[in-house]
């Protein structure tokens, strides 16, 4: 028995190798698939990265000076100060409150505006249109009639020396002149042309849309960002579709920004000087009354140098009293800058280069004066009520308080010194007792007088200084690489397209493969067979395209025939030579063939010489006798109910062959099961033994009932139909656990109802059919088989 396995299994030509099989047979068996699928997305790649719309990148690079270096308007000291001190403070870079301004919404709308970049022209091609800078020849003036514009397209022909405008949408058709207003729902136009541009039948677009909504557009393409985190160098990128027009709102953008950036360096200085001034008027009123005063004193008293007296003393007197002019000169600073941000409502710029010489305060300053700035370009964009200016507004209070806190501070400070020092001239006043009265006076006027000048010299120096400053004023901010154009677009990437393309290509027959397979719950090709089951094969029978039952004659050549032969040549190898055999067919459902196997395997066995009998032991729904026009009314139910039957009466003759005769079911009766565990049946078959070479008996489908079990251990061979694209692969485990259970102890598959299709149950047809039809020259070629199938079937 062993040997005749092995003979089975060299005969089937069983696999090895399940899962390599599987994978290169599907694959290289729809290898028209993935040619077909990837000419169709390579196609796809090259029309896309032909006729898409192209996006340039347009560089440029600006470099921000954040103090390092000193400025117009403070002391190079004073900046390096800064540096040092500006993480005690918890000040931010100065790059990155450029790069807030460079996109900011108020900057990208005055580039809108003074480039007209919501009126858009395009100049139509064979599928997309290309959008124009200059190129076109007229230009458009866009008057809005109403506050909020919504995007419109129109159609422009030149006609002579007239426009002709279309829209659908709105019912506009109209021819107009040059120069003339075109009133519109939304908005007027005015058409210009433009000298020196050649004028053809190209037919035009113009798209008009509101400030916002191009101002939106733009910003998504602006990205800007540090070079390096150590650097204050800003890299400028914009992605736009015309090169062209894309380095000109580049350029734009940064000749504005310039601009606002060197205003508001002038806002500075002018704000210094306005204070210098009203002080200076201050100071000049009191030195004036104090030096009246002292002059009026001398008058008076007739005093001409009383320095001369007590000379010893004065010089002492003198440093002392130097000393509390400085302290005194900076508190009174001191009070002044205090005074001048305690009120919250005061939102003008502090003047740094008057305040407290003092490096932190001069960090301090800057950041609130940067704050200040900071909101006024906000409030172009934002209302009041905006939280963006709320936080603001929070963060330059709390600046504020700091600030006054600090004031305070320093002011206590100075207060401390000076009284010291007022202790230490009131001990040399004290030894100076003798000196007169007037002497006295005359010292404490020339204090005041010495006080008042040094103050007023002071803010002098400074004035002229802030002058000088202000008209050397330079922008913090200079461009390194103007805007330019890469040469070719980033995007679409040719290279990126088409590989793209190709991979897609490959990947959706390989997706659709797998997922097919994946979704397949029905037997559709030998694989899922070899994958549910070790039950071998032993046929495999095609599809029957002309329906009949009975497909084996006796000169029969078709394809169908000869895999019926070639099932008659497997059952050699496992049934035993010499030995009537007792076939029986089952399957796991109703209509998977088992009737049209057992008629034509016993017509095939019958052509042989051999004699054949088939009993029909589908008691609950017969159809084998129907299938070959014989009556039903007599039959194994009768003789198995009848005590003085033979079995000769039952059997009856077939039309299609001497050698083949047929026992009918009978008259289905209630109790089938009961009937076939009678044991006349073991008894008609051992007598039909004697009689026949095979007895093949159609039996009910196992997967329903349990007749089968009942009947085989009565027969030699069981075979379980599989129909293809009909039974399912999880209905393989019936038969699996029958065998594993030793309930059927010779199975074997016979697949039926194998198509002709590309990708059909082999992957190429038939297989053992095409081999003997075609190969032998036996059959002929399908009559319906179409172009493709004769195109794309296996030589």
């Amino acid at each position: 028995m062993a040997n005749s396995d092995q003979a089975l299994d060299q005969a089937l030509g069983k696999e090895q190798s399940f899962n390599v099989k599987k994978l290169v047979g599907n694959f290289l068996g729809h290898w028209y698939l993935f040619l077909l699928s990837t000419l169709v997305f390579v196609a796809l790649a090259v029309m896309f990265a032909r006729y898409s719309t192209p996006s340039y990148k347009i560089n440029s690079k600006i470099t921000i000076d954040d103090g390092s270096s000193g400025g117009a308007l403070t002391g190079k000291s004073g900046a390096n100060s800064l540096m040092d001190f500006s993480d005690l403070l918890d000040m931010s870079s100065n790059a990155y409150n450029e790069i807030d301004i460079l996109k900011s919404r108020a900057l990208m709308t005055s580039v809108v505006n003074d480039l007209n970049l919501n009126v858009t022209i395009f100049r139509k091609g064979k599928i997309n249109a290309i959008e124009l800078y200059d190129e076109a020849p007229f230009k458009v003036k866009l008057i809005p009639r109403i506050d909020s514009i919504q995007l419109r397209n129109y159609d422009v022909d030149l006609v002579g020396e007239k426009i002709h405008i279309k829209n659908g949408k709105d019912d506009v058709d109209t021819t107009v002149n040059y120069n003339t207003n075109v009133v519109l729902p939304q908005f007027v136009l005015v058409f210009t042309k433009v000298p020196g541009v050649a004028i053809s039948g190209t037919e035009y677009k113009l798209l008009l849309q509101s400030i916002d909504d191009k101002v939106e557009s733009i910003s998504k393409g602006l990205d800007v960002d540090l070079t390096d985190k150590k650097s204050t160098t800003l890299a400028i990128t914009l992605q736009y579709s015309n090169s062209k027009k894309g380095e000109a709102i580049l350029k734009k953008m940064m000749e504005l920004y310039l601009k606002g950036n060197h205003e508001n360096k002038i806002a500075i200085a002018d704000s210094t000087l306005a204070f210098i001034q009203d002080r200076l008027s201050v100071v000049s009123q009191e030195l004036t009354g104090v030096e009246s005063k002292f002059e009026k004193f001398k008058e008076q008293n007739g005093l001409a140098n009383v320095q001369a007296q007590g000379e010893a003393l004065i010089t002492n007197v003198t440093e002392y009293a130097n000393k509390l002019n400085e302290q005194e000169i900076q508190l009174t600073l001191a009070d002044d800058i205090s005074k001048y941000i305690s009120d919250p409502a005061n939102r003008k710029i502090i003047p740094n280069t008057v305040a407290i010489q003092d490096p932190v305060f001069i960090a301090a300053i800057q950041k609130y004066n940067e704050l200040l700035i900071n909101r006024d370009n906000l409030m172009l964009s934002y209302k009041e009520g905006n939280p963006v200016i709320q936080n603001i507004d929070a963060e330059i209070n709390s600046v504020r308080s700091t600030l006054v806190k600090s004031f305070d501070n320093y002011k206590k400070s100075l207060v401390v010194i000076i009284k010291q020092l007022k202790q230490n001239n009131s001990t040399l006043n004290g030894k100076v007792g003798n000196i007169p009265k007037q002497e006295r006076v005359y010292l404490d006027f020339s204090r005041q007088q010495d006080l008042k000048q040094q103050l007023y010299l002071y803010l002098l120096q400074k004035k002229e200084e802030t002058a000088i400053s202000k008209t050397s004023t330079l922008s913090t901010a200079r461009i390194i690489d103007p805007a330019k154009s890469d040469y070719l677009p980033f995007k679409p990437s040719k290279p990126l397209v088409y590989a793209i393309g190709l991979i897609l290509g490959l990947l959706v027959p390989v997706a659709y493969l797998y997922g097919k397979e994946l979704l397949n719950i029905k037997i559709v090709n030998k694989d899922d067979i070899l994958s549910n089951t070790k039950i071998p094969v032993v046929g495999e029978i095609g599809n029957n395209q002309n329906n009949d039952s009975l497909v084996v004659g006796t000169n029969s050549r078709s394809v169908i025939s000869e895999e019926f032969r070639a099932l008659r040549t497997n059952l050699q190898f496992v049934l035993k030579p010499g030995q009537p055999s007792v076939i029986m067919a089952t399957s796991s459902m109703s209509g998977e063939g088992k009737s049209f196997i057992c008629t034509n395997l016993a017509s095939v066995i019958a052509l042989s010489g051999k004699k054949v009998v088939l009993i029909e032991l589908d008691l609950r729904k017969p159809k084998l006798s129907s299938n070959l026009g014989l009556s039903n009314d007599h039959g194994f139910t009768n003789y198995m109910v009848s005590e003085n039957m033979n079995i000769d009466d039952i059997i009856k003759p077939t039309f299609f062959s001497q050698d083949c005769f047929i026992i009918s079911s009978g008259p289905i009766p209630p109790n089938p099961s009961e009937l076939l565990l009678d044991e006349k049946l073991g008894l008609m078959i051992e007598y039909l033994k004697k009689k026949f070479d095979y007895i093949i008996i159609d039996s009910a489908p196992i997967g329903l009932v349990s007749d089968a079990q009942l009947i085989e251990k009565h027969v030699d061979v069981a075979l379980y139909i599989v129909r293809q694209e009909y039974t399912l692969k999880s209905q393989l485990n019936i038969i699996n656990d029958l065998v594993n259970g030793h309930k059927f102890r010779r199975a074997f598959l016979v697949i039926n109802d194998i198509k002709t299709k590309k990708g059909g149950y082999y992957g190429y047809g038939y297989g053992y059919g095409y081999g003997y039809g075609y190969g032998y020259g036996y059959g002929e070629e399908p009559k319906d088989a179409g172009f493709f199938s004769r195109l794309f079937k296996r030589k």
